[in-house]
């Protein structure tokens, strides 16, 4: 629900929604050239493909 200046309500039932099994909330941050920032940011689907890897490597060489 939103109130009078359009803004969303705390605990309104309009919010974003994930088909995931667990949300994905936690944050990292890696620095990059911005030429390699643009560049990544042209890759297809590269935010899904990333975190893919990233579980890749955990499986790999994490604990």
């Amino acid at each position: 629900m939103r109130n009078k200046l359009g803004h969303f309500e705390k605990g309104h039932g309009e919010g974003f929604t994930t088909n995931r099994p667990k949300a994905l909330k936690a944050l990292v941050g890696i620095r990059l050239t911005p030429e390699n920032k643009e560049a990544l940011k042209n890759v297809p689907n590269w935010q899904e493909r990333l975190r893919e890897y990233i579980q890749s490597l955990i499986n790999e060489d994490g604990e």
